[in-house]
């Protein structure tokens, strides 16, 4: 009979050279994992650049470059981006056209596996139609694991409009301003049968000869007092335009209007889009008068410009706009309802833009601040003007702290951006106010407000007179109405308010009686009773008509 200590010692050992042999079979079994050499990936690997002429898109500027298996790498990985195969292709300020690049010379190594090789740098000019590439190696300890590389085409404008004077200054309405321009065919390899070259000029310049083979648009010729004429002009060039090829136009002269302030000229150059129908027709009516013809540009052209386009001529004129607001005076008793008529006046001798906030597509913009006076309540504000909380006041500063009555932002509610301000144009704004209690300074005087030219955009540069830009709102209230004064004797009461220096803007209007159309107009905000002038756009009941 066995001993059971020794059953146990066999039982063991027995488990232990079981355990042994499975362990064995397992390693025999499975297969040692092979070491992962890193691989670069690439999101794509051609990537298209635009160059200083060309502001169309032309196909994928970015791409995403990563190495799988990083992880895996024993040792120090490294990435290298060599861009010298580019040597030439951007303006030398440019900087981080590849990454870890620190001392500019087109190569960057990189000690990390992920990057994005953006090349959102416009060439230069120069390179047009040119190719190359940007090679990338990953290391590992020095040792090269994979490359790759992303091919770089530089896209090719074609015709593009390139001499134009940058601009003229100090010049006299009525004169005469000779226009010399032209274009070359930056691609490397194309050439071109006919070329379209298209010229704007706006209202306050006219061409004063006429091409025939020009087809010539005339815009807002409706309604040339509010908006003027704009003249598009739009000329078929017969080649052919050979690659790399400049050539010289004699655009005429061009006269300056009377009301011109700083108007702009633009210009473009393109290929004709002929088909099998027959050569592009023109939009507008055909001009009359010799061929616009171009010849071969001389090497000591002037006026040839390589940077930023499309080009065109700015005319600064020695006239100036000035815009204008009217002092009025709110005058009756105490309860009446008065009428007061706001003006905000073009005074001329120029017609400058009537463009007054930054957003293109936005159809009203800001003009006019007005602060009431305390000890009024606004009946009836016009559909185009907004009743505001007011600012929060510094309660250390010294002096009089301003109107506190209803504070209202007005809006210009004209259909047309493209639309001028010639001298007479206006807009106003007409309130209907009761004369409360009238508020008091802090020297007793009868409180008073401002009517001020407040616009998105400064109006500084052609304004030549700022003193009227902002203008006092008075009160001039005498005497109580009785206790038992009721609504309708108030109604019966009112009255207009006399406009203190009020006589050159009525003029000014009359002059200019057609007044700004408007579309899109803000909902107005009617004051309520808080002589606070905090209401907010709550409405009231509005008060009698005025008497008129």
């Amino acid at each position: 009979m066995i001993h059971p200590r020794l059953s146990v010692r066999v039982r063991r050992a027995a488990l232990a050279c079981l355990s042994g042999g499975l362990l064995l079979v397992g390693a025999s079994s499975t297969p040692v994992a092979a070491d992962t050499r890193p691989s670069i990936r690439l999101d794509n690997d051609t990537l298209t650049v635009q160059t200083l002429l060309d502001g169309r898109f032309s196909g994928p500027k970015e791409t995403f470059v990563s190495v799988d298996g990083a992880e895996n790498a024993r040792g120090k990985l490294t990435v290298t981006f060599d861009a010298s195969d580019l040597e030439g292709f951007f303006p030398e300020s440019t900087t981080g056209l590849v990454p870890c690049d620190s001392d500019g010379d087109l190569i960057g190594e990189c000690d990390h596996p992920h990057h994005s090789l953006s090349l959102n740098v416009p060439a230069k000019a120069t390179a047009a139609g040119r190719s190359g590439r940007i090679r990338i190696t990953a290391k590992v300890d020095g040792k090269v694991q994979d490359t790759a590389e992303v091919a770089v085409q530089v896209s090719d404008p074609g015709p593009v409009f390139d001499r134009a004077p940058t601009g003229f200054a100090d010049v006299e309405p009525g004169s005469r301003l000779d226009l010399p321009g032209g274009f070359t065919n930056y691609s490397s390899y194309h050439s071109y049968r006919s070329v379209i070259v298209h010229v704007y000029f706006p209202s306050s310049l006219s061409p004063v000869e006429e091409f025939s083979n020009c087809a010539y648009v005339m815009s807002n010729a409706g309604a040339p007092r509010i908006s003027g004429q704009d003249t598009s002009m739009s000329c078929r060039l017969t080649g052919p335009f050979s690659p790399g090829g400049s050539y010289d136009l004699d655009l005429g002269p061009v006269e300056v209007g009377h009301q011109a302030v700083l108007p702009e000229i633009r210009y473009s150059a393109r290929p004709e889009k002929a088909d099998a129908e027959g050569p592009e027709r023109l939009q507008g009516r055909p001009g009359k008068g010799r061929p616009l013809t171009f010849t071969e540009r001389a090497e000591n052209a002037t006026h040839v410009r390589l940077g930023s386009l499309p080009v065109t001529t700015s005319v600064r004129t020695t006239n100036q706009a000035d815009f204008s607001v009217n002092h009025v005076t709110l005058k009756g008793k105490v309860g009446d309802v008065v009428d007061a008529d706001f003006f905000f006046v073009n005074n001329g001798p120029g017609a400058v833009g009537a463009v007054f906030d930054s957003e293109s597509d936005n159809e009203t913009a800001q003009v006019v601040e007005l602060a009431m006076p305390r000890g009024i309540t606004v009946i009836k504000a016009p559909e185009n003007c907004g009743q505001q909380p007011h600012p929060p006041r510094d309660k250390n500063a010294k002096g009089r702290k301003g109107a506190g009555g209803p504070l209202y932002q007005c809006w210009q509610g004209r259909m047309d951006k493209s639309a001028l301000m010639t001298p007479g144009s206006f807009e106003h704004f007409p309130f209907s106010v009761r004369l409360d209690k009238p508020g008091r300074t802090d020297n007793g005087t009868a409180d008073w407000g401002h009517v001020l030219i407040k616009t998105e955009l400064t109006v500084d540069e052609f304004d030549e007179d700022k003193d009227n830009n902002r203008s006092n709102i008075s009160l001039d209230v005498k005497g109580n109405p009785s206790a038992s004064a009721t609504s309708t004797e108030q109604g019966t009461a009112s009255r207009r308010a006399a406009i203190g220096g009020a006589a050159g803007g009525v003029a000014l209007a009359c002059a200019a009686h057609v007044p700004w159309r408007r579309r899109g107009i803000r909902s107005s905000g009617i004051g309520t009773g808080d002589t606070g002038g905090m209401g907010g756009n709550a409405a009231a009941p509005e008060g009698p008509e005025p008497t008129r």
